[in-house]
């Protein structure tokens, strides 16, 4: 399967693991990540809100370039640029005028064609648990974990058209397929406050505690992420959180591709297990993974 590949701003920086445990496991299910190249900016920062027509140009030009590459489907590791992409495809599609609009600004035909996912839907859509379940070589037996989608990947549904917005499924199944236990918990699908990482820290502080708490009340091990900027709020405030709620929550946040690999038979160091500021390898030695 060849699959244009967006890693966004982050998977080339912050969350460079995410980039890097993703192109393990796609690689080891036969999925061929082709990255768009000289991709831009998805809108996911600021464009968002301060010009619409702007950010649908922003992804417009991501999805015209993945059309230059005669593929039919782009990939976002990223909720952020998930939900950007997805939201310009819906535009261009339902809204003929601002296609139009799109078109002169990006100099190219609006591009309708793409298919726009995020990765988790990728494996589920395309690959099928099933088939993912068979290239398993060790169980996650023994983890407890709580599947956070956060609040972009699911919603809203009239654009993302995946899994449920307020009790989405697809990762607590696949994590289970992977031999893991997940929890039942409240905030599954709560923000974390990553629009407030810079502008409004108590705001971040306070929303990623409640999910934080959650977790922790649900017997949660860890929280399992598909958004880089939800792990790095939840894994960097980790520390101003437990002091603002004097509560210890010392909780490893941790990509979902990660976990994949891990039970592909892949080392947490070439996972980069190790890069998180809450370190799952303790977790993971006590289960015989070091």
């Amino acid at each position: 399967m060849n699959v244009a590949y967006f890693p966004g701003c982050s998977l080339h920086g912050l969350a460079s693991e995410y980039d890097r445990s993703t192109r393990l496991v796609c690689r080891h299910l036969g999925i061929n990540l082709e990255e768009i190249e000289d991709w831009n900016c998805c809108g996911a920062t600021a464009a968002h809100s301060l010009d619409h027509k702007l950010t649908v140009s922003l992804g417009a030009r991501n999805l015209n370039l993945v059309k230059k590459m005669n593929l039919q489907m782009v990939t976002a590791p990223c909720a952020g640029c998930f939900n950007r992409l997805k939201t310009a495809s819906y535009e261009l599609r339902h809204n003929p005028h601002m296609a139009e609009e799109v078109a002169r600004i990006i100099k190219a035909p609006a591009p309708v064609e793409t298919e726009v996912s995020n990765l988790l839907q990728l494996f589920v859509e395309q690959t099928g648990i099933p088939a993912i379940a068979q290239k398993i070589v060790r169980p996650l037996t023994g983890l407890k974990l709580a599947a956070y989608y956060g609040c972009l990947l699911t919603r809203p549904q009239r654009i993302t058209r995946f899994d449920a917005s307020e009790q989405p499924v697809s990762l607590d199944q696949l994590l289970q397929a992977l031999g893991a236990e997940t929890v039942i918990w409240s905030h599954k699908a709560e923000c974390c406050g990553g629009g407030y990482a810079a502008s409004e820290t108590d705001i971040v502080v306070d929303l990623g505690g409640q999910v934080l708490e959650a977790a922790r009340q649900a017997g949660a091990q860890a929280v399992v992420v598909a958004c880089p900027m939800c792990q790095a709020n939840l894994d960097t405030r980790q520390r101003a959180i437990e002091v603002n709620r004097e509560q210890k929550y010392n909780l490893p946040i941790i990509y979902f591709t990660q976990l994949m690999g891990l039970a592909f038979g892949y080392s947490p160091r070439q996972l980069g297990l190790n890069k998180q500021l809450n370190s799952a390898i303790t977790l993971l030695k006590q289960r015989g993974w070091g």
